[in-house]
C-alpha cells in the first residue's frame, strides 16, 4: 500500500469514528428507546451469552450496546474485506473487542479466537449471523459454532424505528435509525446448544434461530406501520 493510500484509509477511518460517535450521541439525546425482552436483565448481569441479529439492523445494535447503554465488554468478528478494515477500526474506537475473519476467509480461526476472547475476558460475544455476502436472512453456521463451543446460550435481538433511512439496493437491506425517532430494541429468551450437538440437530438449531430472527424482523416493521 502506498503511502497516500494509507493516508486516505487513515484520514476515512478517523472521519467514520466521528461522524459514528456524533450520531450516536445525537440517538442519546434525542431517541426515544425501549428494551423488549431478556436484553436489558442480561447486560446489567454478568451470566455469559451471545448475541446475534441481521446485517439490517447491526449499526443500532453495536451503537446500544457499546456507547447507549455500555454495561458489559463487547467482542465480536469482523470480515477480511475493505468494509471490514473500515468497521474493524470503527467498531474498536467505540470499546469492542475485535476479531477478524469471515465465513469465507479465516472464520475457523477467527471463530476460535473470539470463543477464547469470550472465554477469557467473561464478554458478551456479539455476532451477525448473516452475510458477509448475500443473501440477507439467513444463518450461517458461525453463531452456532460459537454457542457449541462456549456453552454459551444465544440470544436474538432486532431495532427498528418509527422514522429511518432503508438502503434498500444493498443486499442487506441497511437501516439506518433517523434522530428524533422511536427505537424499540426486541429480544428473545435465551437458546442454549449443547456442547455434544450432532449436525443434524445443528441444522435444526440453525432455522430455529433464522425464523426467530426473520419473525422479529416482520414483527418489528409491521408494528410501526400500524401505529402510523
Amino acid at each position: 500500500m502506498s503511502f497516500r493510500s494509507k493516508i486516505k484509509k487513515h484520514l476515512l477511518s478517523f472521519s467514520a469514528v466521528i461522524f459514528i460517535r456524533a450520531l450516536i450521541k445525537i440517538w442519546q439525546w434525542t431517541c426515544r428507546i425501549e428494551v423488549r425482552g431478556p436484553l436489558l436483565d442480561t447486560l446489567k448481569g454478568e451470566k455469559p451469552v451471545i448475541l446475534t441479529c441481521w446485517h439490517q439492523d447491526m449499526i443500532f445494535n453495536y451503537a446500544y450496546l457499546l456507547k447507549i447503554n455500555p454495561r458489559r465488554k463487547i467482542a465480536t468478528i469482523v470480515s477480511h474485506s475493505k468494509d471490514g478494515d473500515l468497521a474493524a477500526t470503527v467498531i474498536q474506537k467505540l470499546g469492542a473487542i475485535v476479531v477478524r475473519g469471515s465465513s469465507s476467509r479465516g472464520g475457523r480461526e477467527a471463530l476460535g479466537g473470539l470463543t477464547r476472547t469470550v472465554l477469557q475476558e467473561k464478554a458478551v460475544g456479539m455476532i451477525v449471523c448473516d452475510g458477509p455476502k448475500p443473501p440477507g436472512r439467513i444463518v450461517k453456521p458461525g453463531i452456532l459454532l460459537l454457542a457449541r463451543q462456549s456453552g454459551h446460550p444465544i440470544i436474538q435481538i432486532r431495532s427498528w424505528s418509527d422514522r429511518g433511512f432503508l438502503f434498500k439496493k444493498s443486499w442487506s437491506k441497511l437501516h439506518v435509525v433517523f434522530p428524533f425517532s422511536r427505537v424499540i430494541i426486541w429480544s428473545t429468551p435465551p437458546l442454549l446448544i449443547p456442547v455434544d450437538t450432532k449436525k443434524p440437530e445443528m441444522k435444526a438449531f440453525r432455522l430455529r434461530i433464522e425464523e426467530g430472527l426473520n419473525e422479529m424482523a416482520d414483527h418489528s416493521e409491521n408494528y410501526f406501520t400500524k401505529q402510523r
